[in-house]
């Protein structure tokens, strides 16, 4: 069975931790108004500022301020201020039979993926992906962007569609059908950086939800066949493409239709959707990873159930 963390509340505790890349202090300040305004209230744990080179600290001082924040009986639920890099240099240094024992809502993106799958892989305990205090919050976040995180962490948008934003009316059909599993995924650079390690990604009888920000075309190719020549993909259900894009030139790329032929060419024929709000830049579900989602690709939907 997976572990589900309680929704939260109106008025719940939130530990702000960085276990991957350094702040940048205004924006956190940003981030904690927003979500202050929202009814929480944060709590920067100690090393949450630090920083050493391109990390927010020593690899210690990180895994200490995640484990101190799900030890705290005080604290609600856990919100990542950042990605960038550094979260997957930490996975052996938690304890991960604690911090199954004290389940809350862990929040993160981007780099958070390895942690994120770690903690499914390891515990079955399912993580929340979606906006951060900082590159989220402390930024400009649309209007279904807030709403999509504030619903999902408490609870409403179970056993129902997900809703899309005004300019999205549906997922894209890029492969015809329908698919049923875990809701697995999240950053692509990522999932595949954590293959042939103890917690290589596994997608069998799941549904793949992938990003990408700022990778060459041939990058995101050679991700995929790491994937695909590791056996990740192996009993794979249905996949779903979220934002691929690339800057240059200060104009902003879309690469699906690219990305969505190098799907075709690594897995065999299920189900494949595009066009999810889900990614680094513009509108962004926050997405139950570990949940059981339904996919259907004709009628351009995604629904998620608590049936675990």
């Amino acid at each position: 069975m997976a572990i589900i963390p309680p929704p939260l509340k109106p008025g719940a505790r939130l530990a702000a931790v960085s276990p991957s890349g350094p702040i940048n202090t205004e924006e956190v300040e940003n981030g904690r108004k927003s979500l202050e305004s929202e009814g929480f209230e944060i709590a920067f744990m100690p090393g949450m500022s630090d920083r050493k080179k391109y990390l927010a600290g020593d690899d210690n001082s990180r895994a200490r301020d995640v484990m101190d924040a799900f030890l705290d009986p005080s604290i609600d639920g856990i919100i990542c201020t950042r990605g960038g890099y550094g979260s997957m240099r930490i996975i052996d240094i938690l304890d991960f039979d604690l911090i199954a024992s004290h389940p809350k809502p862990f929040i993160g993106f981007s780099d958070l993926t390895a942690l994120q799958l770690a903690l499914w892989q390891r515990k079955k305990y399912l993580t929340f992906s979606g906006p951060q205090l900082a590159k989220g919050w402390g930024e400009d976040l649309s209007e279904f962007s807030k709403s999509s995180w504030l619903d999902m962490l408490a609870g409403r948008l179970w056993n129902r569609p997900l809703p899309f934003p005004n300019d999205i009316k549906k997922l894209s059909t890029l492969v015809e059908g329908k698919a049923e599993g875990r809701l697995i995924g999240g950053n692509l650079a990522m999932l595949a950086a954590m293959c042939g390690t103890a917690d290589s990604p596994v997608f069998e009888d799941s549904i793949l939800i992938l990003e990408e920000i700022d990778e060459p075309l041939y990058r995101i190719d050679r991700m995929l066949t790491q994937l695909r020549l590791s056996g990740c993909f192996n009993g794979i259900k249905g996949i779903i493409l979220g934002r691929f894009v690339q800057h240059e030139k200060e104009v902003l790329i879309n690469q699906e239709n690219d990305v969505a032929e190098l799907i075709f060419d690594t897995l065999p024929s299920v189900p494949v959707a595009g066009n999810a709000p889900y990614g680094h830049v513009g509108d962004c579900w926050t997405l139950p990873l570990g949940a059981w989602a339904e996919l259907d690709t004709v009628k351009g939907s995604l629904h998620l159930s608590s049936k675990m």
